[in-house]
Protein backbone atom coordinates (compact mmCIF):
# COMPACT_ATOMS: atom_id res chain seq x y z
CA UNK A 1 0.00 0.00 0.00
CA UNK A 2 2.40 2.55 0.62
CA UNK A 3 4.24 1.73 -2.81
CA UNK A 4 1.39 2.29 -4.16
CA UNK A 5 0.79 5.66 -2.45
CA UNK A 6 4.42 6.77 -3.05
CA UNK A 7 3.59 6.11 -6.69
CA UNK A 8 0.50 7.84 -6.77
CA UNK A 9 1.92 11.33 -5.20
CA UNK A 10 4.48 11.12 -7.69
CA UNK A 11 2.84 10.38 -10.84
CA UNK A 12 -0.28 12.52 -10.13
CA UNK A 13 -2.49 9.40 -10.38
CA UNK A 14 -6.52 10.40 -9.61
CA UNK A 15 -9.30 8.47 -8.19
CA UNK A 16 -12.33 7.77 -10.43
CA UNK A 17 -15.08 9.62 -8.96
CA UNK A 18 -18.47 8.69 -9.80
CA UNK A 19 -21.78 9.35 -8.38
CA UNK A 20 -21.99 5.77 -8.02
CA UNK A 21 -18.94 4.44 -6.63
CA UNK A 22 -19.52 8.06 -3.88
CA UNK A 23 -22.89 6.78 -2.92
CA UNK A 24 -21.83 2.86 -2.02
CA UNK A 25 -18.88 4.47 -0.25
CA UNK A 26 -21.44 6.18 1.98
CA UNK A 27 -23.66 3.50 1.51
CA UNK A 28 -20.41 1.64 3.27
CA UNK A 29 -19.83 3.92 6.03
CA UNK A 30 -23.17 3.58 7.46
CA UNK A 31 -23.27 -0.61 6.90
CA UNK A 32 -19.86 -1.30 8.17
CA UNK A 33 -19.87 0.05 11.92
CA UNK A 34 -23.45 -1.58 12.57
CA UNK A 35 -21.92 -4.99 11.02
CA UNK A 36 -19.00 -4.33 13.31
CA UNK A 37 -20.55 -3.37 16.57
CA UNK A 38 -22.91 -6.73 15.65
CA UNK A 39 -19.98 -9.36 15.20
CA UNK A 40 -18.56 -8.01 18.54
CA UNK A 41 -21.49 -8.12 20.33
CA UNK A 42 -21.74 -11.61 19.29
CA UNK A 43 -18.67 -12.49 19.38
CA UNK A 44 -18.95 -11.85 23.21
CA UNK A 45 -21.95 -13.44 23.35
CA UNK A 46 -20.85 -16.66 22.41
CA UNK A 47 -17.71 -16.10 24.23
CA UNK A 48 -15.26 -16.92 20.64
CA UNK A 49 -12.22 -15.01 20.19
CA UNK A 50 -12.58 -15.51 16.29
CA UNK A 51 -15.60 -13.69 15.91
CA UNK A 52 -14.34 -10.60 17.63
CA UNK A 53 -11.45 -10.48 15.68
CA UNK A 54 -13.48 -10.32 12.70
CA UNK A 55 -15.69 -7.59 13.92
CA UNK A 56 -11.74 -5.75 14.64
CA UNK A 57 -11.68 -6.68 10.96
CA UNK A 58 -15.04 -5.00 9.34
CA UNK A 59 -14.03 -2.07 11.83
CA UNK A 60 -11.26 -1.63 9.57
CA UNK A 61 -12.98 -1.58 6.69
CA UNK A 62 -15.43 1.01 7.80
CA UNK A 63 -12.32 3.07 7.83
CA UNK A 64 -11.17 1.85 4.69
CA UNK A 65 -14.41 3.01 3.32
CA UNK A 66 -14.31 6.50 5.08
CA UNK A 67 -10.87 7.09 3.65
CA UNK A 68 -12.26 5.90 0.16
CA UNK A 69 -15.58 7.86 0.19
CA UNK A 70 -13.43 10.84 1.56
CA UNK A 71 -10.95 10.49 -1.34
CA UNK A 72 -13.32 10.77 -4.08
CA UNK A 73 -15.61 13.30 -2.91
CA UNK A 74 -12.44 15.57 -2.56
CA UNK A 75 -11.56 14.59 -5.61
CA UNK A 76 -14.87 14.93 -7.19
CA UNK A 77 -15.32 18.58 -5.63
CA UNK A 78 -11.84 20.21 -5.41
CA UNK A 79 -9.75 17.70 -7.58
CA UNK A 80 -7.38 17.23 -5.13
CA UNK A 81 -5.48 14.57 -6.51
CA UNK A 82 -3.05 13.86 -3.39
CA UNK A 83 -5.56 12.98 -0.79
CA UNK A 84 -6.36 9.61 -1.99
CA UNK A 85 -2.36 7.85 -1.54
CA UNK A 86 -2.46 10.04 1.86
CA UNK A 87 -5.70 8.63 3.02
CA UNK A 88 -4.33 5.44 2.20
CA UNK A 89 -1.51 6.33 4.78
CA UNK A 90 -3.48 6.81 7.72
CA UNK A 91 -5.67 3.50 6.95
CA UNK A 92 -1.92 1.38 6.36
CA UNK A 93 -0.82 2.78 9.96
CA UNK A 94 -4.29 1.88 11.35
CA UNK A 95 -3.81 -1.23 10.37
CA UNK A 96 -0.45 -1.85 11.76
CA UNK A 97 -1.54 -0.79 15.16
CA UNK A 98 -4.56 -2.92 15.12
CA UNK A 99 -2.51 -5.75 13.86
CA UNK A 100 0.06 -5.11 16.63
CA UNK A 101 -2.46 -5.09 19.29
CA UNK A 102 -4.31 -8.29 17.80
CA UNK A 103 -0.93 -10.24 17.56
CA UNK A 104 0.57 -8.99 21.30
CA UNK A 105 -3.52 -10.17 22.57
CA UNK A 106 -3.03 -13.34 20.88
CA UNK A 107 0.25 -13.77 22.29
CA UNK A 108 -0.96 -12.71 25.74
CA UNK A 109 -3.62 -15.40 25.70
CA UNK A 110 -1.63 -18.02 24.55
CA UNK A 111 0.72 -17.92 27.50
CA UNK A 112 -2.02 -18.11 29.67
CA UNK A 113 -3.15 -21.19 28.42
Amino acid sequence: MTVEGVRSLLSGAHPDASPVGIGLTGLSLVVMPLLAVAKKRAGKAMNSRLVIADAAETKLCAWLSLSAFLGLLAFALVGWTWIDPVAGFVIAAFALKEGKEAWEGELVCDDED
